[in-house]
């Protein structure tokens, strides 16, 4: 069991202590529930506890009361943690990409990645051509193979976007963008219905 867990139960009662508990500072504010209802620490012991104590919610809900100022705190904290670790993240991948810039500079006779690319340009028009004159159509048709075909569709659409990122540069939005399609793209049922 772990504190998002506890989080979920909690959270109906006193939403800031189940919040806290589901994030980063989950182990801090379990602490403090912990504390409130008289038992060691860890999750199994709170659990117990609001499952056998009628009014374990009841000093959760004082708890939240009593230390708004804490939670609160422990809340800015945990984003301010968040948003850092998502800056740091981001700058690593901006001077990955940068430095692969660099190496590319220096190698001007290089034909591999101007390649890689090409073939993804010709790729994506000849899927788009393929899509929009209904080649393959009966392939579409099976359940299964379109959901090959589109994994695949969106596998190569995906390598695309981060070819050409590598060359005309990419945001921070168009990364959680990618990342959002390219789930979709293997998420099985997503694409195609499922039978019936």
């Amino acid at each position: 069991m772990k504190w998002s867990d506890i989080g979920n139960i909690v959270g109906k009662a006193a939403p800031v202590v189940g919040t806290l508990l589901g994030g980063p500072a989950g182990g801090m504010v379990g602490g403090l529930i912990a504390n409130a209802l008289n038992v060691s620490p860890d999750p199994e012991s709170v659990n117990a506890a609001l499952a056998n104590d009628s009014g374990a919610l009841l000093k959760i809900q004082e708890l939240q009361i009593n230390s708004k100022v804490q939670l609160e705190q422990l809340a800015v904290a945990a984003e301010n943690n968040r948003l850092q670790a998502e800056g740091a993240q981001f700058a690593a991948e901006a001077a990955d990409r940068d430095s692969a810039r660099q190496l590319a500079a220096k190698q001007p006779n290089d034909l591999i990645r101007p390649a890689i690319t090409i073939i993804l340009l010709v790729g994506a028009l000849s899927i788009l051509v393929c899509i929009f004159t209904g080649v393959g159509l009966e392939a579409l048709q099976n359940p299964v193979a379109a959901s090959t075909i589109s994994l695949l569709i969106g596998l190569w659409f995906s390598e695309l976007k981060q070819t050409l990122g590598f060359y005309f540069g990419m945001t921070k939005e168009s990364q959680t963008q990618n990342a959002i399609v390219t789930q979709f793209a293997v998420e099985p049922g997503t694409v195609t219905k499922p039978d019936k």
